[in-house]
């Protein structure tokens, strides 16, 4: 990585993944998603443990013709929440890890 990124990275993350924690979401920003605005996160975690910073895997197709993991994980399944857009999501429950506000150990 760019030294120079690196810096501003140090300089910046703790402040990003406070904003991105999902209690001051659903608060300050409850606009941006729908389980903001029902206070009904899309994960069975504790909402104090909840880090939407790396919302949306890279490997989650939102597509209406495939909607889910693009793996098939065999670990996730799909959560239903009438507050989202298509009723549900597809929950990858065993790979919570970037959701955690832990990942600031490991960044």
């Amino acid at each position: 990585m760019n030294p120079k990124t690196r810096e501003v990275i140090d300089l910046k993350i703790e402040a990003i993944l406070r904003d991105y924690r999902f209690e001051h979401r659903s608060k300050e920003r409850p606009e941006e998603c729908p389980c903001y605005q029902s206070h009904t996160p899309c994960h069975d975690l504790n909402t104090k443990d909840l880090n939407c910073f790396f919302c949306m895997c890279p490997e989650y197709d939102n597509s209406k013709d495939v909607r889910g993991c693009l793996r098939k994980s065999p670990q996730g399944k799909w959560y239903n929440n009438p507050n989202l857009p298509q009723g549900q999501i597809w929950d990858c429950s065993d790979c919570d890890f970037p959701h955690r506000s832990l990942i600031l150990d490991f960044i």
